[in-house]
C-alpha cells in the first residue's frame, strides 16, 4: 500500500512538472550580430540551453543576417531560425512567440514589435555580461512598454547569487588534441590564444624564461595578425611551438579549451567557458571609449580574486599594450586551484539557463 502511494505521489509531481513545461508554448530569441561573432555566440548557446530547458517548447533563433551563424554552428540546418529579411516580408501576417528575448537590446523588426506587444506574454531584455555591482539591482526590473499588454524585464548576466549568471550547460564532442593535429606527449604546456589586436612579443619572452616545451594554439584572424606582427612568419620561438588553426564551430573550440592547460580569451562567449574549464585563464576584455571597459574589469576581479592583487595587475596588465606574465607563470598551480573552486561556484550559483527558466516559469 505504502509503495502504491510513493508510486501514486511521484506520478502526481511528474505530472506537475511537465504542466510547468508546457506552459510556455513558444519563444523566439532576437540577435544582431554586430560584433563578429561575440553576440551570435552567446544566443546560439542560449538556444541550445533554451531547448533542453523547454523540450515541448517550439523555440526559434531569429537573426539580422547568418554569415557568422552559419560558419559557428556546424549544424545549422537542425536549428530553427529566421531572418530579419524572412520576418519583415510576412508584415502584419508575422507571428510572434509567448516569450521573447531580446538579446543585447537589439532591434526587432516593427511589424513584429508591434504584434507583440498586444500577442505576446513576456519581454526578456538579455543584457551583456557584467560583474559591477549596480546590476543585482536592475536585475529582473520591469520596463515599463506603455502599449498593449506585453510586459518587458531587464536579464541580467553576471556572477554573483543576485545576478542571471552565465550559460554553464556545455555542449562539446570528446576530442582530444591529438584530434587538433596536437601531440601531448610532446609538450609540457598547451595554451590557447584568443585575443584582440595586441602585442605579443612579452608573452615569447616570458615563455622563454620559464624554459618549458610549450604549444600555443592561435585562433581567430585577431589574435593570428597580432602574433605574426610580434614574432614574424616563424613558427617557432626557442622552446615555444605556434600552431596558427582553422576557424572552429563553437563546438570544437569549446573542446579545444578544454583540453588545453591554459587559455587566453577575448570577449563574453570564450571568457565564460574559459571560467567554466576551471583552467588558468587571461581576459582580454572588448576595449570601450574613455577606458571603461577597465571598470567592468575590475569589478569581476573583485569577485573573481580578491585578496589577490598580484594576479589582478596581470589581467589588467593583459589589456595594456605591454603584459607582465611572471605571477602568470610562477603561480599557475595556484591559480588553477583557485579557478576549480570558482568554476564550481559559477556552476552552482550562476546558472543563467536554470534561472531564466525560473523566472519565464513563473511570470
Amino acid at each position: 500500500m505504502k509503495l502504491r502511494q510513493k508510486l501514486y505521489k511521484k506520478q502526481k509531481y511528474k505530472k506537475r512538472l511537465d504542466k510547468v513545461t508546457m506552459k510556455t508554448r513558444s519563444i523566439d530569441i532576437f540577435c544582431q550580430v554586430i560584433d563578429n561573432f561575440g553576440d551570435i555566440g552567446v544566443c546560439y548557446r542560449l538556444y541550445k540551453e533554451l531547448s533542453s530547458l523547454f523540450p515541448e517548447t517550439s523555440i526559434r533563433l531569429l537573426l539580422d543576417k547568418t554569415e557568422e551563424f552559419f560558419a559557428l554552428c556546424s549544424e545549422y540546418q537542425e536549428i530553427s531560425y529566421k531572418t530579419y529579411a524572412e520576418i519583415e516580408a510576412e508584415k502584419e501576417s508575422v507571428e510572434t512567440a509567448e516569450v521573447i528575448i531580446e538579446a543585447f537590446a537589439c532591434e526587432i523588426p516593427d511589424n513584429y514589435l508591434q504584434k507583440a506587444y498586444h500577442n505576446s506574454k513576456l519581454i526578456v531584455n538579455l543584457e551583456y555580461f557584467s560583474a559591477e555591482d549596480w546590476t543585482e539591482d536592475f536585475h529582473l526590473q520591469e520596463s515599463i512598454l506603455g502599449i498593449g499588454t506585453c510586459r518587458k524585464f531587464f536579464f541580467m548576466p553576471g556572477i554573483s547569487k543576485k545576478t542571471g549568471g552565465i550559460l554553464t550547460k556545455a555542449y562539446y564532442p570528446n576530442l582530444s588534441l591529438q584530434d587538433f593535429g596536437i601531440t601531448r606527449e610532446d609538450y609540457d604546456l598547451v595554451g590557447s590564444i584568443f585575443s584582440y589586436e595586441k602585442n605579443f612579443t612579452s608573452l615569447f619572452e616570458s615563455l622563454q624564461k620559464i624554459g618549458k616545451r610549450v604549444c600555443l594554439c592561435i585562433l581567430g584572424e585577431k589574435s593570428q595578425e597580432s602574433v605574426r606582427k610580434s614574432l614574424g612568419n616563424f613558427k617557432r620561438y626557442d622552446r615555444i611551438e605556434l600552431k596558427f588553426l582553422p576557424f572552429y564551430s563553437q563546438e570544437n573550440y569549446e573542446a579545444l579549451i578544454q583540453k588545453c592547460d591554459f587559455n587566453f580569451v577575448r570577449g563574453e562567449d570564450s571568457f565564460a567557458r574559459a571560467l567554466l574549464t576551471g583552467k588558468p585563464f587571461l581576459w582580454h576584455i572588448y576595449p570601450q571609449e574613455n577606458d571603461l571597459h577597465f571598470q567592468k574589469l575590475q569589478s569581476f576581479l573583485e569577485k573573481y580574486c580578491p585578496e589577490n592583487k598580484a594576479l589582478q595587475n596581470t589581467f589588467f596588465s593583459y589589456n595594456r599594450e605591454e603584459t607582465d606574465y611572471s605571477y602568470f607563470w610562477e603561480h599557475f598551480k595556484e591559480i588553477r586551484e583557485q579557478n576549480e573552486e570558482f568554476r564550481d561556484y559559477i556552476q552552482k550559483h550562476c546558472n543563467l539557463g536554470i534561472k531564466l527558466k525560473q523566472f519565464i516559469e513563473n511570470f
